[in-house]
């Protein structure tokens, strides 16, 4: 089944106080598009310098035109371990979720998230988080 969304990207976040990003990169198998200790600065994707209240590890893909949220996520689990016991330490002792962003084509739309898709999050105790955005308001007909 094809989403209703014009664009999406998915991603994984970790945070925590005390989070190592080498020692997530480790146990992940990947290196994050960014991976910073509480307190350090890094530059954001628009150039601003930021200094992290938290640790932080980001791992994702790229937007995708049409996308099959579904296969955004089978693709990001096959770029990284495939241990399940890792996947259950690393979950049981940082904050850690999946992130959609999107765009949907028309002011109304959904997505369908299959089976495979909720057991690679449940294999893993991840939760997911959904970020999507329809067409600006003033595009919308009065529904009153």
């Amino acid at each position: 089944m094809t989403d209703a969304l014009q664009r999406a990207i998915v991603s994984l976040s970790i945070t925590e106080d005390e989070l190592d990003p080498d020692e997530i990169t480790t146990l992940l198998a990947a290196k994050p598009q960014l991976g910073v200790r509480k307190g350090e600065t890094f530059t954001s994707y628009d150039g601003k310098q930021i200094t992290a209240r938290t640790g932080m590890w980001r791992f994702g893909g790229d937007w995708e035109n049409a996308p099959i949220i579904g296969n955004q996520i089978a693709t990001l689990f096959e770029r990284l371990t495939q241990d399940l016991t890792i996947w259950k330490s690393v979950t049981s002792r940082f904050h850690c979720h999946v992130s959609v962003g999107g765009y949907f084509r028309d002011w109304t739309g959904g997505l369908t998230l299959e089976p495979g898709a909720l057991m690679l999050l449940a294999e893993r105790g991840l939760a997911i988080d959904f970020d999507l955005y329809a067409p600006i308001a003033s595009d919308v007909k009065d529904m009153s």
